[in-house]
């Protein structure tokens, strides 16, 4: 029984130091008590929860962003864009994007996850650059941006989705995708349409 004991704390020993409690924390190699395991644990799990936890703060928080971000270059692009796909598509990101962080806003709010109240500094550069732009220089750089920005985001969405935790949160990632992909299409059509 004994022996048991000892790989069960070594094990544990071992969980515990790959989340960065030293082995000492956990259990002594001349064997802990079986409770004092099992708080050990305790505290893994709580520690991973928070981890966890994190990630999903950080997805809404990032998505928060992104989403206010393309708000932004749909609304800029309903302003400055020349080509009236560029024009109209500019109304379809800023009401897509605003239903999606919707959505998210009220996740955050019952995870009680603060949400940055600013943008990033290279989507604020993004936008002081394009707002210097006009005609059809405008509107090639916006539709490259919109390529860039949704197959980014694409891509950070799809893999976040594996690793977020909450019911929730998931839900969030699964209805961005489709409305990325379709933003994607469309960006892709204006650009055949305006021949840029």
């Amino acid at each position: 029984m004994k022996p048991l004991r000892l790989v069960a704390a070594a094990g544990l020993a071992g969980a515990i130091a790959l989340t960065g409690t030293t082995v000492a924390q956990a259990a002594t190699a001349s064997g802990a008590d079986l409770r004092t395991a099992s708080a050990a644990q305790s505290q893994v799990e709580a520690r991973m929860a928070l981890e966890v936890s994190r990630i999903d703060a950080t997805f809404m928080q990032l998505g928060h962003q992104f989403n206010r971000f393309e708000i932004m270059m749909g609304r800029l692009a309903m302003i400055k864009g020349q080509c009236f796909s560029v024009r109209r598509l500019g109304i379809t990101e800023a009401r897509g994007h605003a239903r999606l962080d919707q959505k998210l806003m009220v996740v955050a709010a019952r995870e009680r996850v603060g949400l940055p109240r600013t943008l990033l500094p290279a989507q604020r550069q993004l936008l002081a650059d394009l707002a210097r732009k006009s005609g059809t220089s405008f509107d090639r750089a916006w539709l490259r941006a919109q390529v860039v920005a949704h197959q980014h985001a694409l891509v950070f969405v799809r893999q976040e989705a594996q690793r977020l935790q909450s019911r929730e949160v998931k839900q969030l990632a699964r209805e961005a995708i489709p409305v990325l992909q379709r933003h994607l299409v469309l960006v892709r059509a204006a650009q055949q349409a305006c021949r840029l």
